[in-house]
């Protein structure tokens, strides 16, 4: 299961729909703090969150994954990307940094090298 965490409604539903086209199960969440909140329970194999978002941004989702579940592989989204932006995520943990509209294609290339192919 892929966790997707964005504020933005539409943008949720738009990632679920991609991921469940190639193959892939998602489960959505508005903050970072609800996902925080059923970690233990839902057990994600990969975590895709937006930077900016309202409370917890992504990034310091990222670093309290990273303290959490180590070995969860973290992807962090942004419609705003900048050099200064990639190199603060990749330091609070995540594992790749995409920019919003996201490549289909490459976010499958991505998942299938993190998290293997659907089943």
């Amino acid at each position: 299961m892929i966790a997707v965490v964005d504020d933005d409604e539409p943008i949720r539903s738009a990632l679920a729909r991609l991921l469940r086209t190639i193959g892939y199960e998602a489960r959505l969440y508005a903050s970072a703090e609800t996902l925080l909140a059923e970690l233990p329970r839902s057990s994600p194999s990969c975590v895709l969150t937006d930077i900016q978002m309202p409370g917890m941004n992504g990034l310091e989702l990222a670093r309290e994954l990273s303290r959490l579940a180590p070995a969860l592989p973290v992807l962090v989204m942004t419609a705003y990307p900048s050099l200064a932006s990639r190199e603060l995520a990749l330091a609070a943990g995540a594992t790749e940094y995409l920019t919003k509209p996201l490549d289909d294609l490459l976010l499958e290339d991505w998942l299938r090298e993190a998290v293997g192919p659907p089943v």
